[in-house]
């Protein structure tokens, strides 16, 4: 008679095992991902931009992207492919530190809606209001997280205290808001 075999706990579950799981609908499986890597990326993003603050900024927005795609993939590339966004993350905060003065808060939360460049067109002014009130349309804990995010500055963890829930709630929280808020920009300005 054979023994079943018992089940492996998250922490020892491979990447490729977490992130099916997370794909399958399991928020548990991301948060041991990020904190398996938290730590990692952030000595790494240390030294890369030798700075403790923008560090941490870049490994949060580092998660973000994670979040963003992480449809999109390989399982078996997730490790190599964090760092590697967490490398692009440094090296655009390090772009943005030379030549950004502040940008207004709109136009930040049009990057983050978009894909393009970080050089806006003038005429998002319009659209940026056209977006805050799609914004309104979210359901109010998306829509906490994405102003104290974009609009008041705080960082994730600032957000996920304020909101009383986990960092990848809050992060969750945020990709979520952010991906309905493109369907309905879409549906209404496509």
């Amino acid at each position: 008679m054979t023994k079943p075999t018992p089940p492996v706990s998250a922490a020892h579950e491979s990447d490729a095992d977490l992130l099916t799981r997370f794909r399958r609908g399991d928020a548990t499986a991301l948060e041991t991902l990020f904190t398996r890597y938290e730590e990692p990326v952030f000595r790494f993003l240390i030294g890369v931009l030798r700075d403790h603050h923008a560090a941490e900024d870049a490994l949060q927005e580092t998660f973000v992207q994670a979040l963003r795609k992480s449809d999109t993939v390989a399982c078996e590339n997730f490790r190599s492919w964090l760092f590697t966004v967490a490398y692009r993350q440094a090296m655009l905060l390090k772009r943005q530190a030379k030549r950004r003065p502040a940008l207004a808060e709109e136009m930040l939360l049009m990057e983050l809606i978009g894909d393009g460049p970080a050089d806006l067109p003038a005429h998002w002014a319009d659209d940026a209001q056209s977006l805050r009130a799609l914004l309104d349309l979210l359901p109010d804990a998306q829509r906490a997280v994405i102003t104290a995010r974009v609009f008041d500055g705080k960082t994730f963890r600032e957000v996920a205290a304020a909101q009383g829930c986990p960092l990848n709630t809050a992060l969750a929280r945020m990709h979520d808001g952010l991906k309905r808020l493109r369907q309905l920009w879409e549906a209404r300005y496509a």
